[in-house]
């Protein structure tokens, strides 16, 4: 009988095991096939067959989620992850500065077959990338890959595929510091694959439209238009600095647009910057990148706005900017000989270029701090003699507020320009008293040393001058040094600028950093668009023509 037990009890212990052996098996057999399915759904994007030669069709998304968003005070934005497939070239998506991969993808409006990606970067494009589908935005097929991207529209074509979910994935940047930014992503598919689709790739983003916009803007110019006053005629600059890092940004209508909104406001003069590189602060070439999709601004691009100017009876200040890669300080630019020869090249290039399209003032230079000083004053001798061969307009020289007393060739100039970014106060808040008292301890400085180096008879323009709409503004005028909007701080600034200086003999006029050439979300950056700012500026203009 004990036998029996045992027996029993052995083969009751044998069943317990297998049961939950049993059990263990179809449980891990769940897990593996919902992981299974889990991934087999991103993995059912099916490939599909296509007719030879079969037209494409635009596929709209209908939502869109991105890894981050950029918030930089003034070239960020806004933080829309359709904006780029909205149609509309003027808006984008940027990702903030961390490092690592970052991504945006889109909700097609219904299941799709794509076979056809065009992304169109901005200057801070992607050298590496990949293009995923999905059809739940979880899990994810790679369908392209670019290994050597070089910015501008690049198109990604590839086998057709059945999906919901398009992402675009970067891996590596142009610039390790900056983030990566589209202005546009176009997602097109076989027509006969996508029949709730009717929009044909040729008509994307409407040819129609754009010249539409052109012939809209041009005749908003003829309507402004005005001729040029000479500045023998009208010394006195009301001014802006107009700013691209793009290639073309300065022929498209919104650019037009812009320019005539400048004239509307009351402005007279506009100085295009041109912005040139180095590779850091001791390299001893200087270049442009003007190419298609670099970020110096075209000959043509900038023939067609200073065009645009002198139709609108805007004068045009030609501004260059040296700047390493670095994204150093141009003030810490180390000069050599060799790097002056560069130098002279660059600087004669535009030169001739703004006297062939009558340019009014030319700038030899802006911020070049440490290459200035008293050492080097043969160089640059050398280099203005060369500019005043080839150009015949109105010459000066873009001074950092720290450097403009030691310049030593103002003698060899018609203005004396300074990017004034002054510190005014200590204060987060000071009162309208306290920034004007700062301004006049600083004109009376300048009026001081202008008596002292005997240029009293020279004017004194400010190539720049601005503020960001930012918290204690006035302490570093130069940067966004708080995260808390001010707008009425900025306003306060510039009018403690114009109110002191205007009642100075000298002072002979002010450029206001920065207009751009497209809208810019910008609320903590030195654009005074659509801001308190703008209506002081208003109206000390409208002071100014009475």
């Amino acid at each position: 009988m004990d036998l029996i037990l045992e027996s029993i009890n052995v083969r009751e212990g044998k069943v317990k095991k297998a049961v939950w052996v049993y059990i263990l098996t179809v449980a891990l057999g769940v897990f593996v096939f919902a992981g299974c399915a889990r991934q087999e759904k991103g993995a059912l994007v099916e490939t599909v067959e296509v007719a030879r030669g079969e037209g494409l069709v635009y596929l709209p998304a209908s939502n869109a989620a991105a890894s981050s968003f950029d918030t930089t005070p003034d070239w960020a934005p806004k933080p829309d992850p359709m904006a780029p497939v909205d149609g509309d070239m003027l808006t984008r998506w940027s990702s903030d500065y961390a490092p690592g991969e970052q991504w945006i993808w889109f909700e097609l409006e219904k299941d799709s077959v794509v076979s056809d990606v065009i992304v169109r970067w901005e200057r801070a494009y992607a050298t590496e990338y990949k293009i995923l589908a999905s059809n739940d935005a979880g899990s994810w097929r790679e369908v392209y890959h670019e290994k050597n991207g070089t910015g501008g529209a690049m198109e990604a074509a590839f086998t057709p595929v059945k999906c919901r979910y398009l992402k675009v994935l970067t891996l590596a940047r142009i610039n390790k510091d900056w983030g990566v930014s589209i202005w546009e992503v176009e997602m097109y598919g076989p027509a006969g694959h996508n029949p709730h689709s009717t929009v044909p790739r040729e008509a994307y983003l409407g040819k129609g439209e754009e010249e539409a916009r052109k012939k809209e803007a041009d005749e908003l110019i003829n309507k402004l238009a005005e001729p040029v006053v000479p500045v023998a005629e009208k010394e006195f600059q009301n001014g802006v600095v107009y700013t691209s890092w793009m290639a073309d940004e300065l022929s498209l209508p919104a650019s037009d647009f812009t320019l005539a909104d400048i004239k509307r406001t009351g402005f007279d003069t506009v100085a295009i910057m041109v912005p040139a590189y180095q590779e850091d602060l001791d390299s001893e070439v200087i270049y442009t990148n003007d190419r298609p999709g670099g970020d110096t601004p075209t000959m043509e691009a900038l023939k067609h706005a200073i065009e645009t100017c002198h139709r609108l009876g805007l004068r045009v200040q030609l501004k260059p900017h040296v700047d390493p890669r670095t994204d150093e300080a141009r003030i810490n630019i180390m000069p050599s000989e060799k790097w002056f020869d560069s130098y002279e090249e660059f600087i004669l290039r535009y030169a001739r270029f703004a006297q062939e399209n009558d340019v009014e003032l030319f700038s030899v230079g802006t911020e070049l701090e440490a290459t200035t000083f008293e050492a080097w004053a043969p160089r640059w001798g050398r280099v203005i003699d060369k500019v005043r061969e080839v150009y015949k307009g109105v010459l000066t020289y873009s001074a950092n507020w720290t450097e403009y007393k030691e310049v030593p060739f103002w003698d060899r100039m018609d203005f004396i320009g300074i990017d004034a970014y002054f510190p005014l106060t200590n204060s987060n808040d000071p009162s309208t008293e306290e920034l004007a008292g700062a301004w006049k301890t600083k004109a009376d400085e300048i009026e001081e040393w202008l008596a002292e180096k005997g240029l009293t008879g020279k004017g004194v323009i400010l190539t720049e001058i601005g503020y960001p709409s930012a918290d204690g503004a006035n302490r570093q005028p130069w940067a966004a040094i708080s995260d808390i909007e001010d707008q009425q701080e900025q306003a306060d600034c510039l009018r403690a600028t114009l109110e002191v200086l205007g009642a100075r003999p000298w002072f002979k006029g002010y450029y206001i950093w920065q207009y751009f050439p497209q809208e810019r979300w910008s609320p903590l950056g030195f654009t005074v668009k659509g801001k308190k700012a703008e209506e002081v500026i208003k109206e000390w203009l409208k002071k100014k023509e009475q």
